[in-house]
């Protein structure tokens, strides 16, 4: 991640313009964060379990549908485990994947630009462990960061936002092959810093 925001940078250095943000087109915008948060409460006497923090992977492809406001399709990736809360010991990998389509709209256009965003969308898990299945559920997201662009075809974006996935309360999670793992709730909250390059065109 370090080495990322620190490339980043250096690209933006090297831009020997200075100029407002315009209103292209098309944006694409890979970035790198760290995501935190998300717990599953289970049935099961008292036992829950963790989605372990850890860095995030994504981009963004937006295409402008005003002035002020865009269009924008979401892909965010984080390679986790899950633990249970009594024995960290006792864990296995699990991949979050958002994908969403949503949008952005500026607060207001400055060199460095304020903004709110948000999108709906599907949230794919897939656990690393033997009698375990991948699951799909609905999900949204809302946010907000700053835009700067130090060039007209060249930006730098920070973001935070947070992810709502819907689970069923009353039913089970995972399960492959007989496992019994039942779910106590019906949300599952994760958030995510990221740090991102803006390619305009």
């Amino acid at each position: 991640m370090y080495r990322a925001s620190h490339l980043i940078i250096w690209l933006l250095l090297a831009a020997a313009s200075f100029s407002l943000p315009a209103a292209n087109d098309l944006e694409f915008t890979p970035f790198v964060g760290h995501r935190f948060g998300g717990s599953f409460d289970l049935f099961r006497g008292y036992q829950s379990l963790d989605v372990a923090d850890s860095t995030d992977w994504g981009f963004t492809v937006s295409q402008a549908a005003s002035d002020s406001a865009r269009y924008e399709f979401l892909y965010s990736h984080q390679g986790s485990s899950l633990a249970d809360r009594t024995d960290p010991n006792n864990a296995f990998d699990l991949d979050v994947h958002y994908v969403h389509l949503g949008g952005t709209v500026d607060v207001y256009q400055d060199q460095i630009t304020p903004y709110l965003t948000g999108g709906l969308g599907m949230t794919y898990m897939n656990p690393g462990q033997r009698g375990y299945g991948d699951e799909t559920r609905f999900s949204l997201s809302v946010g907000g960061g700053l835009k700067w662009y130090p060039t007209e075809r060249l930006g730098i974006r920070f973001e935070m936002r947070g992810y709502s996935t819907l689970v069923n309360s009353s039913g089970t999670l995972f399960c492959d092959g007989g496992c019994d793992l039942q779910v106590n709730g019906d949300l599952l909250p994760q958030f995510e810093t990221n740090l991102g390059l803006i390619f305009s065109f």
